[in-house]
């Protein structure tokens, strides 16, 4: 009994010790330092593109990498406006909120909303060649409203019929609006791209728009490589990206990239690729290294 009433008596010291000293003028408490959220991966249609990989950095930073071609198409600080029918039911794909940090994903040609009448088509062109990098693909991506689909044709500046579909529609009302999109691969350049109406009453479309998925990648003598993406892996701080890049005679490069929150920004680590090698980006002037919204000072 006496050994149960000195072990409470020593603890209630302890306690009356350690209130006496945050309560002590002057000393300043200590407060731990808020530690990064770990880094999370999602996959999702974002932007118009399918499968892409957004990384989540932790300190409130995304990164949308674009594992066809091996580059980071938008970068920015904030959140995601998830959009799909795994999230809201829409026909439409997740895209960026908050501030804008680097994009890459502006449209190569555009046209106004437009009510095409039964029987009409109207045409959207793209720009000179001159004007226009080296693509790996260039998307295709409008919205229709209605049940009936509308021909969508892409032509060659011979004349040459790049691609020829109808719109899907999976609506449920003529009031509905739906997402539509398609991918051209291979280094082919439309000249024009036509939507027509082949049904028997008006057909609203919007947002008429030509995207490209430029080219990343290329080999000290300038020739795009080929991009093998093999997936990611996820560590207590970063995420690991790991793809393959072939040459035009077959050789194959493994290489990795490994991103890490750093400050209010990402840091993007590149290894495993030969020196003269290119990292054709807008990203940094290295291909080792680069650092998107980091501050001078920024600590990780």
């Amino acid at each position: 009994m006496q050994s149960a009433i000195l072990t409470t008596f020593a603890s209630l010291a302890v306690l009356t010790l350690t209130s006496a000293q945050i309560a002590t003028p002057g000393i300043a408490p200590q407060v731990a330092a808020t530690p990064l959220a770990a880094p999370r991966v999602h996959r999702a249609a974002f932007r118009d593109r399918a499968g892409m990989v957004l990384i989540d950095a932790g300190n409130g930073v995304w990164c949308a990498f674009n594992p066809r071609t091996a580059s980071y198409d938008v970068v920015w600080r904030g959140d995601v406006e998830w959009r799909g029918k795994v999230h809201d039911f829409s026909q439409d794909t997740s895209r960026p909120r908050g501030e804008i940090l680097r994009d890459r994903t502006q449209p190569v040609a555009t046209t106004p909303d437009v009510i095409l009448q039964p029987g009409q088509t109207i045409s959207m062109k793209s720009a000179s060649g001159a004007r226009l990098p080296l693509w790996h693909a260039l998307l295709i991506a409008f919205d229709e409203q209605g049940r009936t689909p509308v021909t969508v044709r892409a032509v060659e500046h011979d004349g040459r019929e790049r691609l020829h579909f109808e719109s899907c529609t999976h609506v449920t009302s003529d009031l509905e609006w739906q997402w539509n999109f398609k991918s051209m691969n291979g280094p082919a350049r439309p000249a024009s791209i036509e939507w027509t109406n082949t049904g028997t009453s008006p057909k609203p479309l919007r947002a008429m728009r030509l995207e490209g998925e430029e080219v990343t990648w290329m080999d000290g003598e300038g020739y795009a490589l080929t991009v093998n993406w093999k997936g990611y892996e996820l560590a207590p701080d970063a995420v690991l990206l790991r793809f393959d890049l072939v040459s035009k005679n077959g050789t194959r490069v493994e290489a990795s990239q490994r991103v890490t929150a750093k400050g209010k920004g990402v840091r993007i680590e590149t290894s495993g690729i030969p020196e003269d090698y290119i990292w054709f980006t807008t990203l940094s002037d290295t291909r080792a290294v680069a650092e998107i919204g980091v501050d001078d000072g920024d600590e990780k």
